[in-house]
């Protein structure tokens, strides 16, 4: 098994968690992936893991043509079950604004006003370790207000509470669409969960994942997922593609080399382009 990273295509909660809980907009969740085999299941017994849930769910992605959401890394996502989440990183990179003109945006709805949309994103590469770390924001007010921010227009009066509405009214548009097939466990110990992901396009990945509040907590909960990757055996340095990244390189080949050279997703090799046919 090896572990490994990549864009901000996952989610914490489980598919029954309550859509647009205000007091979970805003949690970090911190993350790392890894291929798994046969005896996953019977390692995460070992170290006292209990199994959580075992839930089918269908994601549903979605952007404006010209992917301006997904390259400024922000991932809006439908979940079946339970409702709208947008993932955004926690720090912007400093110095590299971009304007609607050179991202070639659509016009915003008539009667909105133009803002400059937020600084893209730290790329995977300038990164010091293999984990990710997004803020995840549940709350549908704050998802249209950060989802206008980047796309540079003011939130329509009916858009508050109702993403689907301005997702169709901004001109966004479904990019991904699949089911996974999840056990979780977690491990009370070290207050990590373990996710075994199954997805129906033929890819498998696990990821450890560690929920924080603060980012001054997120340290902590880095080494935390090492101490457990170490306990499991698992190759903490070789950087493993996530499902979007296995999913774009298979369906969606353009969207994924631009993502690629924004240094946002990982690569997919040869090895697990076999695993996703």
């Amino acid at each position: 098994m090896a572990s490994g990273s990549d864009g901000g295509e996952e989610a914490a909660e489980s598919p029954d968690s309550p859509a647009g809980k205000d007091s979970a907009s805003g949690s970090i969740e911190v993350e790392q992936k890894f291929l798994f085999g046969p005896d996953a299941v019977q390692k995460l017994k070992g170290l006292g893991a209990m199994p959580e849930a075992s839930v089918s769910f269908r994601d549903r992605y979605y952007d404006v043509p010209d992917w301006h959401l997904t390259l400024a890394d922000h991932w809006l996502r439908q979940r079946e079950g339970a409702g709208w989440e947008l993932k955004s990183p926690l720090r912007p990179l400093e110095g590299a604004a971009t304007s609607r003109g050179q991202q070639n945006l659509p016009e915003p709805p008539a009667g909105a006003r133009s803002h400059e949309p937020q600084h893209p994103p730290q790329p995977l590469e300038g990164r010091t370790h293999l984990a990710t770390q997004y803020q995840e924001v549940t709350c549908p007010r704050d998802i249209v207000a950060r989802v206008c921010g980047l796309l540079g227009v003011d939130p329509a009066a009916g858009w508050q509470s109702d993403v689907a509405r301005a997702v169709e009214e901004l001109g966004l548009q479904e990019f991904a669409s699949f089911v996974t097939q999840r056990c979780k466990y977690r491990l009370a110990s070290l207050r990590l969960t373990v996710d075994l992901d199954e997805m129906d396009f033929g890819y498998a990945v696990g990821e450890v994942e560690a929920m924080v509040l603060q980012e001054q907590e997120v340290p902590e909960a880095l080494e935390r997922i090492q101490e457990l990757g170490i306990r499991l055996g698992l190759d903490m340095k070789s950087p493993i593609p996530g499902k979007m990244s296995v999913y774009l390189c298979k369906f969606r080949p353009a969207h994924y080399e631009a993502l690629m050279r924004a240094g946002l997703l990982r690569k997919v090799r040869a090895a697990a382009d076999e695993e996703g046919n």
